[in-house]
């Protein structure tokens, strides 16, 4: 029985790499505008301010061993260096008896393609660690070597690299995930770290004086299909749509093909905190055996607000009211003429005395 155990880990330990590969590596977050460091390295110093993200996503509630993902990140501009930025990030996604551990640096570079136009280039490094919890494991044969250890492991190197096309009023990224390809290796059997590529575009649409309408759209892809001859590329868009009133609350909706649809709700607070949830609804054969799934981002701005004194505002407001009632009064010819300045009437001169 123990010689047919170690196939049998094996196999199941080919299996559970290959899923967490194809499907839970990369983060799976539906408010991928605020996560989107996770996915693009070039994101760092598109802010001219340091950001700081947490991320927790509860996928497919009610099913046992459903992925658990927890996710902390912080990046920004470097003052000493101009146009720089740089950037980290750990992640740590649950599976079943699977938890995959990742940590990265990342170091990016913007420079000006228009006056209202950057472009950024972004690079990470990192380690992905994957252990299996084999105290979890149910085993058959209570006496059997490999099943009566504590956990398993198996690590491999990862670097990332992406670009990223932004203004105010739009934004393009395009990423590759786990670019190197590397195998992982563990006592009884080894897998891969599949590639991705990422790419998304989105718009900024001012719909009147307090709205704005932002339309995007994700597009995900197993960048390792193509090396499978007769395997169609595993390609998978999302499309989101997300209403902003006064840049304070904002809600939208998402499709994730194939997969799942999403309601999503946020709101800022004093220019520093963005808080968001959304809630997916599976559309897959899943969906029978779960109740959907639950994700929350935090976003804090490192923005310095400057304090105003009352007395000084109240002053600045009192001076801008007299320039603007100056700016729309109109000054005519009689106008001018009052305003002269009239010469003082010259006394007769007297006679002169002998």
């Amino acid at each position: 029985m123990k010689k047919y155990s170690k196939i049998v880990y094996s196999i199941a330990f080919a299996l559970m790499i290959s899923i967490n590969g194809r499907a839970q590596q990369l983060t799976l977050s539906t408010n991928y505008l605020l996560n989107a460091y996770a996915y693009n390295p070039a994101v760092a110093g598109a802010k001219p301010y340091l950001q700081a993200n947490v991320f927790y996503r509860n996928q497919w509630t009610g099913f046992e061993g459903a992925p658990k993902t927890y996710l902390m990140s912080l990046y920004g501009p470097v003052k000493k260096l101009k146009n720089a930025a740089i950037g980290g990030m750990v992640v740590s996604d649950k599976t079943g008896l699977m938890t995959t551990t990742a940590g990265y640096l990342s170091f990016s570079y913007h420079v000006n393609v228009t006056k209202k136009t950057r472009f950024g280039m972004g690079l990470s490094g990192g380690v992905n660690q994957f252990k299996i919890r084999l105290y979890d494991v149910r085993a058959y044969d209570q006496g059997d070597e490999v099943l009566t250890g504590n956990i398993m492991t198996a690590n491999a190197l990862d670097a990332n690299a992406g670009f990223y096309l932004y203004s105010d009023k739009y934004f393009v990224g395009i990423s590759d995930q786990h670019m190197l390809n590397n195998r992982i290796h563990s006592k009884y059997a080894s897998g891969k770290v599949e590639p991705h590529l990422y790419g998304v575009v989105g718009y900024n649409i001012k719909a009147g004086k307090d709205y704005v309408v932002q339309p995007s759209i994700l597009i995900k892809q197993n960048r390792h299909s193509y090396s499978l001859k007769g395997v169609p590329p595993l390609v998978q868009p999302e499309y989101n749509l997300k209403v902003t009133y006064k840049d304070f609350v904002w809600v939208g909706g998402s499709y994730r093909t194939r997969d799942a649809v999403a309601f999503m709700v946020g709101f800022t607070v004093i220019k520093k905190l963005n808080i968001a949830y959304s809630y997916d609804y599976s559309l897959s054969n899943i969906k029978k055996y779960n109740q959907g799934s639950h994700e929350i981002v935090l976003n804090y701005n490192f923005i310095k607000v400057k304090k105003i004194d009352p007395i000084e505002e109240e002053m600045k407001a009192k001076d801008n009211s007299v320039h603007q009632s100056i700016k729309n009064k109109k000054i005519t010819p009689k106008d001018i003429d009052e305003n002269k300045p009239k010469e003082e009437e010259k006394k007769p001169e007297e006679p002169k005395k002998d």
